[in-house]
């Protein structure tokens, strides 16, 4: 994408803006509390962030249990590295960055997250950086935000230089959309602007500029999974003298490489419809059960993404009959009550592990019972308020993981204050010490529950052979199709 193309919606500072900000806008950019954004100095705010910290990241694993990378030898050391990534789920982004890559990236947040004493909090807690955007002067009074980014960029640059890794995310915005938004220019220029100053310093490391793709399998459903993939570092060294005689063209022509490389990393699609579509056609069409780990699946999706586009301007009737033929196996699968076609074919789960389920489900039942008692409550007022507070697919997440939080720890405190107001404080601090443990029991029991309704579905298809073999026999065929269809895409 070319800079013409990009547009410069990330250039509040023209002529024009500074000429209706004028003196007023200045003087009023002077009474921007800088203190704001530079963190608690006590130690109680310190421990505070630590523990929001440490229940943030605990918070993401409980909701993508199953996070994978590939391209981890792409990984550079810790320190001085600028992660550029796609940003399909809001603030839950940059955390399940931190938690799967193992590295604290710090990040940029939009200024008025810093506008109320729990935000300021929970961004110092994650050692996050402010963005000043023109569409939040509602919101914060007139700022001279070209002066107040320069300030931030320049934070930027100090905290790599210090041994800081950074997650930027050059959409500018989260979105749901099945293909990338046009790129700011922010992250070109805070990573030439740090390669300079490095090349500067003989002693500093310089920069490592590295894209990662980020593939969410349901971004907003609890216990879902996550799956990044990590490209080859940007060399920044080519682009140093250009940036030195032309900041300006440099800047674009990063920012155009980046967005190749998120081209090439991140899954996309006309519509998330198709996109989800082909991904399942993907896993149902595999070569193998095991094809379908998260890596072999992304490739195979990105496969038949390319087998689709060509197709359809090689062949369209073919591509619609394939489409039917796909969309006519999901209807008769929905139908059947089958989830997975492929586990008509798998072996029988052995009798043993079968009972050792059953054993654990007993064993953790009452537990388990209390966990939910406590837990499901919050967890349904959770998911009603978080669809009332928010449309947006790439923010319900964020909303459903801070709303559970927030309201499962409430109804943990409401029980234990009834408890204590009938057996006293003791048994009050014991439930509460409990209730993480008992809630994660439940946790684990519904898991279990729905593992072992799904090995007795298994066995109540095997009893039902000529059924199971029918849909076993058309899953085959239709993966022949498929892979006939890319071969001929290929040729």
């Amino acid at each position: 994408m070319t800079a013409a193309a990009r547009g410069r919606s990330d250039r509040p500072g023209t002529v024009g803006y500074h000429a209706a900000m004028g003196k007023a806008g200045s003087e009023a950019s002077k009474k921007v509390d800088r203190e704001t954004f530079e963190g608690s100095r006590t130690l109680a705010g310190k421990l505070a962030a630590a523990l929001l910290r440490w229940m943030g990241e605990t918070a993401v694993q409980l909701y993508y249990p199953r996070r994978t990378v590939a391209g981890g030898d792409n990984l550079p050391p810790p320190g001085g590295a600028i992660y550029v990534a796609n940003h399909p789920n809001g603030l839950l982004d940059p955390m399940a960055m931190r938690v799967t890559l193992r590295r604290p990236v710090r990040f940029l947040a939009k200024s008025t997250l810093w506008g109320n004493p729990f935000g300021r909090l929970a961004m110092e807690a994650f050692a996050c950086l402010p963005v000043f955007r023109l569409r939040d002067a509602a919101e914060t009074g007139p700022v001279d935000t070209v002066a107040r980014n320069e300030e931030t960029f320049a934070r930027c640059r100090a905290a790599l230089a210090a041994g800081d890794d950074l997650a930027l995310y050059p959409e500018g915005t989260s979105h749901s959309e099945p293909r990338l938004k046009p790129l700011k220019t922010g992250a070109a220029r805070i990573a030439l602007g740090a390669a300079e100053e490095a090349a500067r310093a003989p002693q500093r490391r310089p920069p490592v500029l590295v894209p990662v793709g980020s593939r969410y399998q349901e971004p907003a459903r609890f216990r879902s999974a996550l799956h990044l993939v990590v490209g080859p570092p940007i060399d920044l060294a080519p682009y140093l003298p250009r940036h030195a005689a032309d900041p300006r063209t440099a800047i674009d022509a990063l920012t155009d490489e980046i967005r190749g490389r998120l081209d090439e990393l991140v899954l996309q699609a006309e519509t998330r419809e198709l996109l989800a579509g082909i991904a399942r056609v993907a896993s149902w069409t595999a070569e193998a059960p095991d094809d379908d780990a998260p890596e072999r699946q992304r490739a195979r999706t990105r496969e038949l993404l390319d087998a689709y586009a060509r197709l359809r301007a090689a062949d369209p009737q073919r591509l619609r009959r394939l489409t039917e033929e796909v969309r006519g196996y999901a209807r008769l699968l929905e139908r059947m009550g089958v989830d997975d076609p492929w586990a008509l074919e798998l072996p029988p789960v052995p009798p043993a592990r079968l009972m050792a389920g059953f054993a654990r489900m007993v064993v953790t039942a009452p537990l388990a019972m209390w966990g939910a008692l406590i837990s499901w409550p919050a967890y349904q007022l959770t998911k009603i308020v978080a669809r009332k507070a928010t449309k947006d697919e790439d923010v319900l997440g964020t909303m459903k993981m801070i709303g559970g939080a927030i309201f499962i720890v409430a109804g943990w405190l409401i029980e234990a204050g009834i408890i204590g107001k009938l057996w006293g404080l003791g048994w009050a601090l014991a439930s509460l010490a409990l209730a993480p443990l008992a809630g994660y029991a439940a946790l684990r029991f519904s898991e279990s529950l729905r593992e072992v309704g799904t090995a007795l579905r298994h066995l109540g298809w095997r009893a039902r052979g000529r059924t199971a073999r029918q849909l076993a026999e058309r899953r085959r065929a239709l993966a022949a199709d498929v892979a006939e269809a890319l071969r001929q895409a290929r040729a």
